[in-house]
């Protein structure tokens, strides 16, 4: 490819009929400057292409860092999302075993309590039918024996006179006279005498009967 130079420093050899030299070395002149003006132009448009081209280059460079980012991103963002997933399911898991064992003991403690209760108010009905036995056998053999009491009262001869209504007798005045007296020394000899009430001695029946209850 020709220079600027080349052009401006050729020399034309004369043949024939001639061109005039002046002529020709403006024309030339004038070629010059044209072809350093594309030139430059071609050179200021190769420095472009290839500023384009790097920035191209760097764009695809960036691109595929961007590519390969969002790809390891992602493979990231997989690989938290299974690892997310197996821990959820796993604690998931876990709280269902934890809650599956705390409602079983809640049921066998509520079992037991319930159980024990039964157990309880079984014995103390049981307990409270015995004392009711009891004190309906307490009451029965009481009641037998105060209406033993009573029957030996009644029957036992030694006991007959006190209830006895005594003989009516004709009151005198003499005879009230007497009494009169006979009451003011027995109430002398009363303030001076310690009274002793003597009961009857026990019937055979009687101990027979105390007998029986004790046995």
């Amino acid at each position: 490819m020709l220079t600027p130079q080349e052009i401006h420093a050729k020399e034309f050899s004369g043949r024939g009929r001639n061109y005039d030299k002046a002529e020709v070395n403006e024309f030339l002149d004038q070629v010059v400057i044209d072809f350093e003006t594309v030139t430059e132009e071609n050179k200021t448009l190769k420095t472009k292409l290839a500023e384009a081209d790097a920035a191209a280059k760097q764009v695809e460079d960036m691109k595929q860092s961007v590519n390969a980012s969002i790809l390891i991103a992602q493979e990231a963002a997989d690989r938290l999302k299974k690892q997310t997933e197996s821990e959820v399911a796993a604690t998931l898991q876990q709280a269902q075993v934890e809650a599956q064992k705390i409602v079983m003991e809640a049921t066998a403690k509520a079992n037991n309590i319930t159980s024990e209760s039964q157990q309880v108010n079984a014995a103390l009905v049981e307990e409270k039918q015995v004392l009711t036995a009891d004190m309906g056998n307490f009451k029965n053999k009481l009641t037998s024996l105060l209406q033993a009491q009573l029957d030996l009262i009644n029957n036992s001869s030694e006991w007959a006179e006190y209830g006895a209504k005594p003989a009516e007798a004709e009151v005198t005045p003499a005879a009230l006279e007497a009494a009169t007296e006979d009451s003011a020394e027995s109430v002398e000899a009363s303030s001076a005498v310690e009274t002793v009430v003597v009961f009857p001695e026990k019937s055979n029946e009687a101990d027979k009967f105390l007998n029986n209850d004790e046995n």
